[in-house]
């Protein structure tokens, strides 16, 4: 599944996006993290959303997702195939301070609400249930949307906890 990773430039008083898939080679302007490439970061544009309060990261369908903190989940979310319209198979792990960290579009899930899970321990694997999309138009790339809702019901980036894997 490939997203359209935009580049922000501050040009006079707007935000000017820039779209690397445009061009040769468009994949070595992605960063490359532990769990995979980032194709939508913090802020992004997607097919449904202006502003992507989250990081999707592309891979195989069946890289192991860990846990970016330690914390309890809260709640889980399974039964979802690739296609229906929401964030499919999710887990949310709510973390010390009480930051609730979102992973979306997940497969098999590992966990139950109310375990305790620890900062790396494999919880799940990327898949593409829900509402993924991808350059075929057929959504059938695999990703994970990872987003943090602060205590406060603010959007954190999640940047800060994935560039520690």
């Amino acid at each position: 599944m490939m997203h359209i990773m935009p580049e922000w430039q501050l040009i006079g008083q707007h935000i000017e996006v820039h779209n690397f898939m445009r061009g040769p080679n468009p994949l070595q302007k992605f960063k490359k993290l532990g769990l995979g490439v980032v194709t939508v970061p913090f802020g992004g544009k997607t097919n449904q959303e202006q502003f992507h309060p989250g990081v999707d990261l592309a891979n195989d369908k069946g890289t192991p997702i860990p846990a970016t903190v330690d914390g309890v989940v809260t709640d889980t979310d399974s039964g979802h195939v690739q296609g229906e319209n929401n964030f499919g198979n999710s887990v949310t792990i709510k973390d010390m301070e009480g930051n609730s960290h979102e992973f979306h579009h997940l497969g098999r899930i590992n966990v139950k609400p109310g375990q305790g899970v620890k900062k790396g321990q494999i919880f799940s694997e990327m898949s593409n249930s829900g509402a993924t999309y991808s350059e075929s138009g057929q959504g059938d790339g695999t990703c994970l949307d990872y987003r943090i809702v602060s205590a406060y019901g603010k959007y954190i980036n999640p940047m800060t906890y994935l560039n520690n894997f």
